[in-house]
């Protein structure tokens, strides 16, 4: 895996982090159903796994927290590791964040069920 495929790995990492964090500017400011901004953004402070993904998606965007962490701690992005499969490589992106390592593939997919939780309890999806 070359230095660049690692590269732009992380930044689709940090991407999808960014994008899936900022749903929430998209749903306040359109107010699908009624929906109130403070309800989205108690769901963000509520929910441990979209707390860390706006603790996440802010460190890339700022480099240091700027208010009190979401998550109630800073976490930090591990070294990022490649590993060959019989289908080709797999990039892992450890997320340290109160005492634990969260692989980063397996938190994306944790903010994707976190988001689904709250977008049909609003009523917007089925």
């Amino acid at each position: 895996m070359s230095a660049d495929a690692m590269h732009q790995a992380v930044q689709d990492f940090m991407r999808f982090f960014g994008l899936a964090y900022h749903l929430k500017d998209a749903l306040k400011a359109a107010s699908p159903q009624g929906l109130h901004g403070s309800a989205v953004e108690s769901a963000i402070s509520n929910d441990p796994t979209l707390a860390l993904l706006a603790d996440v998606a802010n460190l890339d965007k700022h480099f240091v927290l700027t208010k009190a962490p979401r998550s109630g701690d800073v976490p930090r992005l591990g070294e990022l590791r490649s590993t060959t499969t019989a289908n080709g490589w797999e990039v892992e992106m450890p997320i340290h964040h109160r005492g634990r390592v969260i692989e980063g593939t397996a938190f994306a997919k944790d903010v994707v069920k976190a988001w689904d939780v709250h977008l049909r309890g609003w009523g917007l999806i089925t």
